[in-house]
């Protein structure tokens, strides 16, 4: 090891290779400057996950006995399991821990009931790591203010100042894009409603406004929060299209009645065929929508604010402490209400626009921009003398 500048030999493990979670891993490994060895399981029965996947990892790390000088793992695992597990000298290799989510404050679906395990177990493996990163300060906070309670309900030997002993090893780095940095100067331009043609691009961009859902149609995203106040506008008699991206297989219920209502004006519902197309909508949508009832980073809202969308996001979640201080423009909303009435503004254009500079602000979250940033942190967490200890 030579410090900061060398390139690592890292292991990389997924025990939920989907969405967001195979999104992160495959744009470091993409632009990362170190050497990344993969062991993945499907994004199936997290539960079984977090209960089973650190004995299923050791045995794989052991008959791939190769050399690494850093493992990174994500919050779908024990790595307190996984670290007590490991063969020598793998036991002893540094480990980083990515927290995509966390289990103490996840909110959970209609049919299930709190299960404490799952968020020791998220401790347990901040305890284990060397280093723990968050994909938003948001996140961090959360999860350090939500330790004393949770560990209050403990009836003993629970460790003291946990809080205290965490903190100190977090920190915090966004996924990342998969997309392109715009070229400089990447100026901001007028967004949300009609402006002098020589003030900048048309609003909206094609014959009506366009409306952007791109986000997972599961109950956490609150997708029949979306259909709710789109059949308002309908009901207002406002002239629009949408978009419905995203897994559709088991939850496509939750979108049938909306799509029937739209028609024609419903242009796709479902997957994009590809990422050139999923990409392509982004680049013709006018306002994305968030309903999210978890959101600790937001990847979809963040590709579509640096396609030029205009957010339209929950003042409930981590939007406000990323794009808050960035943009004083009217984006953030409380109510289903308050939702459907600042819609109808952009859709209108009655007073709702402005310069919005939040494409070029989330430049920084391109892979391209933000890998050397994620190759730095990894090089002195291995280069470091001896493993931190809670």
């Amino acid at each position: 090891m030579t410090g900061p500048a060398a390139t690592l030999d890292i292991v990389f493990i997924e025990s939920f290779d989907g969405g967001s979670h195979r999104a992160f891993r495959e744009g470091l490994a993409r632009h990362t400057r170190h050497r990344i060895r993969s062991f993945t399981l499907p994004p199936r029965f997290w539960k079984w996950r977090m209960r089973g996947g650190a004995a299923w990892f050791a045995d794989q790390l052991a008959g791939h006995a190769e050399p690494c000088d850093l493992i990174v793992a994500t919050s779908l695992l024990d790595l307190a399991g996984l670290r007590g597990l490991l063969p020598p000298p793998l036991d002893r290799e540094p480990l980083v821990l990515y927290m995509h989510e966390n289990q103490l404050t996840y909110p959970l679906s209609p049919h299930e009931e709190f299960d404490f395990h799952f968020g020791y177990t998220n401790i347990a493996s901040c305890l284990a790591a060397d280093r723990v990163v968050f994909n938003s300060a948001y996140h961090r906070d959360l999860f350090l203010d939500a330790l004393p309670e949770y560990l209050g309900r403990m009836p003993e030997a629970v460790l003291p100042r946990m809080r205290d002993r965490l903190a100190p090893k977090c920190d915090v780095l966004p996924v990342g894009l998969a997309r392109h940095p715009h070229a400089p100067p990447a100026e901001p331009v007028w967004r949300g409603s009609p402006c002098d043609p020589d003030a900048g691009p048309t609003w909206p961009r094609g014959e009506r406004p366009l409306i952007l859902w791109n986000h997972r149609w599961e109950f956490d995203k609150r997708p029949d929060q979306f259909a709710t106040a789109i059949g308002a506008l309908l009901d207002r008699g406002l002239d629009l299209d949408v978009v419905l991206l995203g897994d559709d297989r088991h939850h496509r219920d939750v979108f049938a009645p909306l799509v029937a209502r739209l028609g024609e004006r419903c242009l796709h519902a479902g997957f994009a065929a590809s990422r050139a197309d999923y990409d392509r909508w982004l680049d013709r949508a006018d306002i994305v929508v968030s309903c999210a009832e978890q959101e600790y980073f937001g990847i979809a809202v963040a590709e579509a604010i640096h396609a030029g969308c205009y957010p339209v996001l929950p003042r409930r979640q981590v939007y406000p402490h990323l794009y808050g201080p960035l943009c004083r423009g009217p984006h953030f909303w409380e109510t289903t209400a308050d939702l459907v009435d600042l819609l109808a503004a952009l859709v209108t254009g009655d007073e709702a626009g402005h310069v919005c500079s939040l494409a070029r602000d989330v430049d920084p979250f391109c892979w391209p921009r933000l890998a050397p940033r994620y190759d730095d942190l990894l090089a002195t967490v291995a280069a470091a003398p001896t493993r931190s200890r809670p």
